[in-house]
């Protein structure tokens, strides 16, 4: 092979994003190690130990992704999609209970979390579909397939119950409905019912009035362009249906669900219980000052005062041992990773390729948001766990079979 052929094929890496990606992957495993360097275990049973082995195999996977042939991803599609509906129906009936949730498959080498997997699926297939039938409020019959899609797996993560994980499945549809056709406009219409359960526990009735009254002016904006006044109807009605129906919706919620929204509203309304996590990590950042207390000497973390350091709240101890200059490293870190995985849907003419780009972007960033707003008291605590940084062996591997995807598309690039 010449040397001008190896060099054309070396272009096709993006060597920056794949040196982002390791350092974050060395943050995590030195900040795991620094939350748990307690543990009285043999090295190979250790959480930063098996977090290496997990990295080590996901590379491994990632690399091994970057010369799937993008046609063999199209292909791949459907059949991923059933086995990781299977692998969900399979938890909700013969799963153990973890912690109160029946997510993970015991294979004793590794707790497999399908739902994790059922991301990747999800994406590629929604993805594939879209790319073949773009979306549009003027053709309701259009988003019949894409709902279907989407409406079984959330369902299933959700029974299970997993609210965090079910609403990266949210996400990852919206963008996917953005890049298929439809407008920030439409897609705000479309939550609108959401937000208008939120916006129904607001004690100010003229805040409830101003947002009835958005709802209408855009809905009346758009109607002249491309919305059936038919459809302009349904979306007024939800509205006012989802806003009484809120109180129903919160007795919907499991009563942990509803002990983290009630935490994150008032964490002194029950210190030493559901608001321990939030008080405990808002302690340990507060603690870390400008340059932090340094690698492996956080009171919160060695005293464990801090549930969980390991997993969801790992970017506590970070803000505990690095202090504002870690954190602000790890934003930006995580702001070029974004950065470059989202610039790879140019390479590629392929509607499909940017649809799988962006969507993987956006599970990156659902997690890495909900993870650090959850660990500074911006929103409720949930199970998500922050990318590359926290423990966990199927997230880990998920992260890695993105990141082998987003190189993938790139290589097979057109352009």
């Amino acid at each position: 092979m010449s040397t001008d052929r190896i060099q054309d094929k070396s272009l096709k890496f993006d060597w920056f994003f794949i040196a982002v990606t390791l350092t974050l992957m060395t943050f995590g495993v030195f900040l795991v190690y620094s939350a748990t360097v307690g543990e009285e275990l043999a090295v190979y049973d250790t959480h930063w130990f098996r977090q290496i082995i997990y990295f080590l195999t996901g590379i491994a996977i990632a690399v091994g992704l970057v010369f799937v042939k993008i046609d063999w991803l199209k292909r791949a599609a459907v059949p991923s999609y059933v086995v990781a509906l299977v692998l969900l129906l399979f938890v909700l009936f013969f799963a153990g209970d973890v912690k109160g949730a029946g997510r993970w498959i015991d294979l004793k080498v590794i707790k497999l979390q399908p739902s994790e997997f059922a991301k990747i699926a999800y994406l590629i297939t929604i993805s594939y579909w879209l790319s073949k039938h773009p979306v549009s409020l003027h053709k309701l019959k259009s988003f019949l397939v894409p709902l279907g899609l989407f409406i079984v797996p959330f369902l299933l993560v959700l029974k299970q119950p997993d609210l965090s994980t079910a609403l990266v499945f949210t996400a990852v549809t919206l963008v996917g409905f953005f890049f298929a056709g439809l407008t920030f406009t439409d897609l705000f219409l479309i939550v609108s019912p959401v937000l208008s359960v939120l916006f129904s526990h607001s004690q100010s009735m003229v805040f409830q009035v101003l947002w009835g009254v958005l709802i209408c002016l855009v809905v009346f904006s758009v109607l002249r362009r491309h919305l059936s006044k038919k459809f302009s109807g349904v979306i007024i009605a939800t509205n006012i249906l989802a806003g009484y129906a809120s109180s129903m919706v919160w007795n919907m919620l499991e009563p942990h669900q509803q002990k983290r929204v009630n935490t994150f509203l008032d964490p002194m309304s029950d210190p030493l219980g559901d608001g321990y996590q939030v008080l405990q990590s808002l302690t340990a950042i507060g603690s870390g000052g400008i340059g932090g207390k340094g690698f492996g000497n956080g009171s919160q973390t060695n005293l464990s005062f801090l549930p969980e350091e390991h997993t969801d709240f790992i970017f506590s101890v970070l803000g505990e041992q690095f202090g504002f200059v870690g954190c602000a490293a790890v934003l930006v870190l995580f702001t070029l990773f974004l950065w470059r995985a989202s610039s790879i849907c140019k390479t590629n003419d392929d509607p499909f390729v940017t649809l799988v780009t962006m969507g993987a972007a956006t599970i990156f960033l659902f997690h890495i948001t909900v993870n650090i707003a959850m660990t500074i008291g911006l929103m409720p605590v949930t199970g998500l766990p922050l990318p590359f940084l926290s423990y966990g062996g199927s997230f880990a591997l998920v992260c890695m079979f993105l990141v082998g995807l987003l190189m993938c598309l790139r290589y097979q690039g057109n352009k």
